[in-house]
């Protein structure tokens, strides 16, 4: 090999070494760290009566003593949207009695002659409203009166029937344009 030869691979390989050199030299790395949240959804479960307080307020229902066959007492449910998303609500409605003597029945909804409103559509046990209610809104009462039945056996009398509201949930952003088709309802 020539002192030329020589020269010039050496040069060859200090060039190879600096481009080498330079790519490490120009080379970074960066990490991130990104938090995704979710939305959660809220909801209030109101019960009202007819009568206007002196502030101008409905009164809130409170359980009724003494009632006797054929009264109409005053009940209004309605679910306010608390949160800051749309959601889809439905309510369950669950009736039971208990005698003077211990013993306890379920009783179906119907017994209690429910004034049901017609913004709201039974489905599976439940009644889903039929729009979305947007934040701060509230629905339109599922029913306003309930009766307690006109004809009543012996048994009935100083009974203790119970009228229980489950109010649930869904957001309605990407789950159906549908109240009625929406899903990831609470599981029972």
């Amino acid at each position: 090999m020539t002192k030329t030869q020589k020269l010039a691979l050496g040069l060859s390989l200090l060039a190879v070494a600096m481009v080498g050199g330079t790519s490490a030299y120009f080379a970074t790395s960066e990490r991130t760290h990104n938090i995704i949240t979710t939305s959660g959804v809220g909801i209030e479960l109101i019960e009202d009566t007819e009568e206007i307080g002196v502030d101008g307020r409905p009164i809130p229902f409170i359980n009724i003593e003494d009632a006797m066959p054929g009264d109409r007492i005053s009940k209004i449910p309605k679910i306010k949207n608390i949160d800051e998303t749309d959601v889809y609500v439905r309510m369950k409605v669950m009736a039971s009695v208990e005698l003077e003597t211990g013993e306890s029945y379920k009783l179906s909804p119907d017994a209690f002659n429910l004034d049901l409103g017609r913004s709201w559509s039974p489905r599976g046990g439940y009644y889903i409203y039929a729009r979305t209610l947007h934040p701060g809104e509230t629905t339109q009462a599922l029913f306003t009166t309930v009766t307690i039945p006109k004809k009543l056996e012996d048994k009935y009398q100083n009974a203790k029937y119970s009228l229980t509201l489950q109010g649930e949930a869904v957001q309605a952003k990407n789950n159906n344009s549908n109240p009625l088709d929406a899903e990831g309802w609470p599981e029972e």
